[in-house]
């Protein structure tokens, strides 16, 4: 247990797979990122809404034509598209129109995820 002489230190260490809190905010809202030894990151947590585990990567330079294609020439498809992109939810890739349809409350947590790690 932590005594109110103790102060927590970010990022904490990482567990047995990893995965550890980035800072205050992620631990407050159950949001764990890992670090690959090439270089890449995600983040995982289970969504408020429905519960579900979901996984945000960052994406790379060839995920442009993923997210051009969910786009279909609409600018304002960017953001929807690029989580599509980015993200698995229960281990798995999911449509365009599963995030359309997706609680706002879980949609906003795959995109502070999704801007953390891309921006």
């Amino acid at each position: 247990m932590q005594t109110t002489d103790e102060k927590k230190v970010y990022p904490t260490a990482p567990d047995a797979e990893g995965f550890y809190f980035k800072d205050t905010e992620d631990e407050e809202q159950a949001i764990f990122s890992k670090d690959y030894p090439n270089g890449n990151k995600i983040k995982k947590t289970n969504l408020p809404s429905s519960g579900l585990e979901a996984v945000v990567r960052e994406l790379l330079g060839k995920d442009t034509k993923e997210i051009t294609r969910h786009m279909d020439k609409d600018t304002e498809r960017y953001q929807m598209a690029a989580i599509t992109a980015a993200t698995t939810i229960g281990g798995n890739k999911q449509t365009f129109e599963f995030f359309e349809n997706m609680k706002l409350k879980d949609f906003n947590r795959l995109l502070s995820m999704y801007q953390d790690l891309n921006f």
